[in-house]
């Protein structure tokens, strides 16, 4: 008997619209709720109306950054007294982090190169959520 995959409410982030439909579309075949915005600001609006159990976002975005979505989202957190949501920073550029400290305080949870395979993300995703 297989076992079912989790459903987790996902904010996914990122200027490149093609890719937002691509990754959106996949993941919700994959039985995922999926909610897109198309910038930085646009994603924390979001964010401030509705719980997510992970923010996935790209780094390089006119506007605010991942970095600063990232910060913005441990910011939120920490004002409202409750768990940071797990973080996921896409990047194109190949960027090796190797100090976790500036990835903590950017409230990155897990960086990962595009493009995404979509398993390995779901993967990735069962390792940093907290089971409810």
């Amino acid at each position: 008997m297989t076992q079912l995959q989790p459903i987790y409410s996902i904010l996914l982030i990122d200027d490149m619209k093609p890719l937002v439909m691509i990754m959106e579309s996949g993941l919700k075949r994959l039985g995922q709720q999926v909610f897109s915005a198309y910038s930085g600001q646009e994603g924390l609006d979001l964010y401030r109306n509705k719980d997510f159990d992970v923010v996935i976002c790209d780094l390089g975005m006119e506007g605010l950054s991942g970095w600063d979505v990232g910060k913005a989202v441990k910011d939120l957190c920490a004002d409202q007294g409750k768990p940071k949501t797990p973080f996921i920073l896409l990047t194109g550029w190949g960027c090796n982090f190797e100090d976790e400290s500036d990835l903590a305080g950017a409230g990155v949870d897990v960086v990962l190169e595009k493009p995404v395979e979509l398993s390995n993300l779901l993967t990735i995703l069962q390792e940093i959520i907290p089971k409810k």
